[in-house]
């Protein structure tokens, strides 16, 4: 039986077509030196490039949704008349390809990993700065920057992304600016937690700063990130723990709390074959947060969970240089 006439299944094109991405996607899950999280946002990237070839697809036939538009017919046509069917072809290819064009600059547009947002340009030279003044041995500057994103960037195209004036506000919370300094009220509306004046209160370098003029003041927001960066850092790597980890247990504590942090190395040191000075694939793994679920199904597990992942290893590595 010749290959052409053989069940689609069984072609050799068919093999190809589905064993061997089959085979590289194994060899990138296997030394994926980050337990599998960098292939599954590469297969999240090649599954959202389909999507926007499929969709390419269905604008394509409903702009043309005529019969001496079928691109069948104009095939079979080719044969009989190739210079007029030919150039429907070729109409109706470039349509294609600049529709194709738009959604594929939509697609590099929202690349978390690569897209580096308008006000981040602005304000990444004065990051830089701050940064050498307060902390200038930081083992990964880029870290940062991409704390900042995941802070202040709901999407990469939003006017808070990388916006001083970026305000979370509820009835018992506020947020503010680009690293989400918070205060939180009780329900009987006194004060709970004020984190600006906490941190006013051991860094003289933020003496200047208030609630007052939070919003107006980039470069002490800045500041503070770094001054809070370096604090949860410092409380880690005093501890023994290295830098790499000491970095990913300070940005699980930017989130949530140092304290609560070392509760969960404390679980994971009783765990058989739990490492508690490193994040990934060990304490990350013992989460002593609420599971109840808080905004959009997820808890607060799962949100201190994804900062680490989304800020160490999405984000970080677009900012390396820039800070």
């Amino acid at each position: 039986m010749t290959d052409d006439k053989m069940p689609k299944l069984l072609r050799r094109r068919s093999w190809v077509l589905w064993l061997l991405p089959a085979l590289v996607l194994a060899w990138l899950f296997f030394t994926d030196p980050d337990g599998g999280r960098a292939t599954e946002i590469w297969v999240l990237r090649v599954v959202t490039a389909f999507i926007a070839v499929a969709l390419t697809h269905l604008v394509r036939k409903a702009y043309f949704d005529y019969p001496e538009a079928d691109l069948r017919k104009m095939l079979r046509k080719a044969v009989e008349e190739p210079t007029g069917a030919g150039l429907a072809m070729l109409a109706i290819m470039v349509f294609l390809t600049a529709v194709l064009m738009l959604f594929a600059g939509q697609v590099r547009a929202q690349d978390v990993r690569t897209y580096i947002p308008p006000n981040a340009q602005a304000l990444l030279p004065v990051l830089a700065s701050e940064r050498r003044a307060q902390w200038p041995d930081h083992p990964d500057p880029a870290m940062l920057a991409a704390l900042i994103e995941h802070e202040s960037c709901i999407t990469l195209k939003r006017a808070s992304c990388w916006n001083p004036a970026s305000r979370l506000k509820s009835a018992r919370e506020e947020g503010a600016g680009l690293g989400q300094i918070t205060r939180t009220w009780r329900k009987d509306g006194s004060l709970r937690f004020d984190a600006l004046e906490d941190l006013r209160g051991r860094h003289p370098a933020l003496g200047d700063w208030s609630w007052e003029n939070v919003y107006r003041r980039p470069d002490l927001q800045l500041r503070a990130v770094v001054l809070m960066g370096r604090d949860n850092f410092t409380y880690f790597h005093r501890l023994g723990v290295p830098a790499p980890a000491a970095l990913q247990f300070a940005d699980a504590g930017y989130n949530g709390g140092n304290a609560g942090v070392q509760d969960e190395r404390r679980a994971c040191k009783a765990a058989p074959g739990c490492d508690p000075a490193r994040w990934f694939g060990h304490v990350e793994l013992h989460c002593l947060k609420s599971r109840e679920a808080l905004y959009g199904g997820r808890s607060a597990c799962d949100i201190n969970r994804h900062h680490v992942v989304d800020v160490v290893l999405v984000r970080t590595p677009k900012y390396r240089g820039l800070v």
